[in-house]
């Protein structure tokens, strides 16, 4: 059974579309900390943006092992919805 970040597939027991709300918000924060990053690019100094990106970066990072890799670990039929979705709209809402 996959493990991420000490949490088992058995660990991430909830309802499906709760696990999708979690999805949403994943995938909402992550965006909205890439929209930080090109905002950062053109907007800071370059020694601010060196110091800050990488923080960023490793934002998203977090709310992947975090929140997404479990979540998808416990709810793999989700992973067709998002597909659907992307095509769709192309994002996450």
């Amino acid at each position: 059974m996959p493990v991420f970040n000490g949490i088992s597939r058995r660990n991430m027991i909830m309802e499906k579309e709760l696990a999708w709300e979690v999805v949403r918000v994943a995938f909402r924060s992550s965006r909205e900390l890439q929209e930080l990053l090109a905002l950062l690019k053109d907007r800071a100094t370059p020694d601010d943006y060196q110091a800050l990106a990488p923080r960023v970066a490793q934002g998203i990072d977090a709310i992947n092992d975090a929140l997404l890799n479990p979540v998808l670990a416990a709810h793999p039929e989700l992973f067709d919805r998002i597909e659907a979705e992307l095509e769709a709209h192309g994002r996450i809402d």
